[in-house]
């Protein structure tokens, strides 16, 4: 039984597909992506186009893909407040270099792996046509 892909499905897994990357492959340039993306969904969706305009932007035919967007954006600034802000103030503030260099690797990489773990469970449920659970 094969299901017709939508665009809204499409999009929901470009979203999540960009957030994974963000964490994996290039940090930063996918994360300026997703934004502009919300940038550009916003924008549709305050000025309240033409219907002609509204099908070119077509953002605003994306139902789940809508909320898979947000979430992935918001998972990605939580992911970059909690893996590069929050391990440099330990870092910063530590008395000890060499136990908060430990301590601080140690949590970047099991909190990167939880992030790549939320993120590959959104696109799967991305590819189901489900909300994302994170």
């Amino acid at each position: 039984m094969e299901r017709e892909t939508t665009p809204s499905t499409k999009f929901s897994i470009i979203c999540q597909s960009l957030y994974l990357a963000n964490l994996l492959l290039l940090p930063g340039i996918c994360f300026f992506i997703l934004v502009y993306f919300l940038l550009k969904y916003q924008r549709s969706t305050k000025n309240q186009l033409s219907i002609e305009e509204t099908k070119r932007i077509s953002l605003n035919t994306f139902g789940i893909g809508k909320i898979h967007l947000y979430r992935s954006v918001q998972i990605s600034c939580l992911a970059g407040v909690m893996l590069v802000i929050f391990p440099l103030i330990v870092f910063l503030f530590s008395n000890q270099f060499e136990a908060s260099i430990m301590v601080s690797l140690f949590y970047f990489i099991t909190l990167h792996a939880a992030f790549v773990l939320i993120g590959m469970l959104n696109l799967s449920r991305a590819m189901a046509r489900k909300l994302p659970i994170f």
